[in-house]
Parts: C-alpha cells; structure tokens; sequence
C-alpha cells in the first residue's frame, strides 16, 4: 500500500471512529456496561460488585474500526451469514458488524440499537431489511437481536451471537450443554455431526489449536466455569439451534494484534446461533426473527 492510498485509509477508519457513538449503561444495583452505535457491539460489562465479562484485544478507543474492519472482542451480532457463507467475495460474519446503527430508545439501563438496508449493505447484501439490538441491564445482560424483512421477497439468512467472554485461564476452564450433543470439529467438518460428545466441554481443547467445535443446541443454557477467576458466567439463548466453542488458538496474531500476548489464553467464546447454510432460516416478507441472550455472572464455589 503506498503512502496516499495508506493516508486515506487512516483518514477513513478516523473518520468512522469519530462519528460512533458510545452508550453507557447503570442498572438499578449499580452494573455497569457499555456499547457502541459501530456494529451495535456492547464492548463492557461490569455487574454489580465484580468484574469485566468481556474481552478486548486493546482499550476499545484503539480499536480500528470501518473500512470493513472487524474487531475481535466484546458483544457482537452477526447477520446475515455467519463465516463465508454469503455471497462470493463476502466478507466474514456478515454486515452488522461492519455498520453504523442508529441509537433508536435508549435509558439509563436500555439502548436499543437500530439497523436499516444502506447502499453499501445492499452491495454486500442484495435484501432490504430492518434490524434492531436491544441491551437490557440488570442483574442479568440481556441482548435481543430481531430482523424483519422489509421486501417484496423471501430470503433466507443465518446469523449469531459472538460473545468473548473474559476468563483467567482458557486452558482451565469447562463449559456445560455439551453433554448428549452431537458435534462436529470444523476440521473435520465433512464426518457431519453424527458424533456424540461426552460430558462437560474443556476449553482447552480450543485453545491448543483445534478452534471451532460446533454443537446442536440442546439445553440452550451453558455454564461457563472459571477458576481462576472464581466465577461462572451463566448463559442461556433463545432461537438458536447451535452454539460454537471457539477460541483464536495459541497465536493471536493471525487474527489481530493485542496489547495482551497471551490474549488468547484470556478469552473463550461460546456463540449461539442459527448456522451453518444448510440450517439457514427463511424471512418472508414481512417476517421477523428473533435470536436472544441472557448472562448472568455468579460466583463459582
């Protein structure tokens, strides 16, 4: 990239930047959590007396963002494809993220976020829509992510939560729902997911370079235990029909920098959602569809 074509670029993500909006929330015991109008991304969450849920690869401020640029960290949505599975040439994890919503309602412990079909989603996305994501504070978080087609035809999408949920020690961490479900490795995604797993799954297996597991929902409720931090983050979803244990592997690197070099050690993702291409839903016209998450935080012993 040469100098000019270098400073536009610079001039674009500043740009961008500057114009998004940050949101904070208080719930009524005194939580704390904070959200973006660039890609709807709730980016923090303090409960009440504890710690961040979150994880970021560096203060939110330092982010890049536009320019198609993906931030791996916090609370994001995807829609309407999840990885490549869009259109040719597509970017990963749809256009959501890469997007500057509107702030439609918002309260001291409420943001509901606001999405509409621009020339440049409709470039990547040939579909008039509308999309709205509310954040609900409390004692638990709750995020509701609901698109309604506003056309005249049928499509048909898939999307999901992204969550990087902040842990001490991926390495020594667990997560329950798994036990009964069938999976597959994205590694070997061509088995299918005739497998059954056995018992709680361990993070580690994630983190050693084997990223991707994929899990048709059962519970829809998964426990997220830590010891290190001493905590279970408690996570339940609505409307999805498989959730994903995902974690960058040992070099983080390859997916951004991070002021943190062991990051990957730090967070692990487990994404409910309605994936792959062969279990897309269809929006009639007119039709909405609705994909919840509800967290709550608790201390593990």
């Amino acid at each position: 990239m040469d100098f000019k074509a270098k400073t536009m670029l610079l001039a674009a993500v500043a740009a961008m930047a500057a114009s998004a909006a940050t949101v904070e929330l208080t719930s009524t015991d005194g939580g704390k959590a904070t959200a973006d109008t660039y890609g709807a991304r709730l980016f923090s969450w303090r409960p009440a007396g504890g710690e961040e849920v979150f994880a970021l690869p560096k203060p939110y401020d330092k982010c890049p963002r536009g320019v198609g640029v993906q931030i791996h960290g916090g609370l994001p949505i995807y829609w309407p494809w999840f990885v490549y599975e869009g259109p040719q040439g597509c970017k990963i994890h749809g256009v959501t993220s890469y997007a500057e919503w509107k702030i439609k309602e918002r309260a001291r412990d409420r943001v509901v976020f606001a999405l509409d079909d621009t020339p440049e989603t409709r470039n990547a996305w040939p579909h008039p829509f509308h999309a709205e994501l509310t954040y609900e504070l409390g004692s638990t978080l709750t995020a509701t992510f609901t698109v309604t087609n506003t056309g005249n035809e049928p499509y048909s999408c898939t999307e999901g939560f992204h969550p990087y949920y902040r842990v001490g020690d991926t390495m020594r961490c667990t997560v329950t729902g798994t036990d009964g479900a069938r999976y597959f490795w994205k590694g070997e995604a061509n088995m299918g997911d005739k497998r059954v797993w056995k018992g709680d799954f361990p993070c580690r297996l994630v983190a050693v370079g084997k990223p991707g597991y994929v899990f048709e929902e059962g519970p829809h409720r998964h426990l997220l235990k830590d010891p290190a931090l001493k905590r279970v983050i408690d996570i339940s979803y609505e409307g999805n029909i498989k959730f994903v244990m995902w974690n960058s592997g040992p070099d983080f690197s390859a997916l951004g920098e991070s002021d943190d070099p062991d990051y990957g050690r730090h967070f692990i993702c487990v994404e409910g959602g309605t994936l792959y291409r062969d279990r897309a839903y269809t929006l009639a016209p007119d039709a909405s569809h609705t994909l919840k998450a509800i967290v709550a935080v608790r201390p593990l012993y």
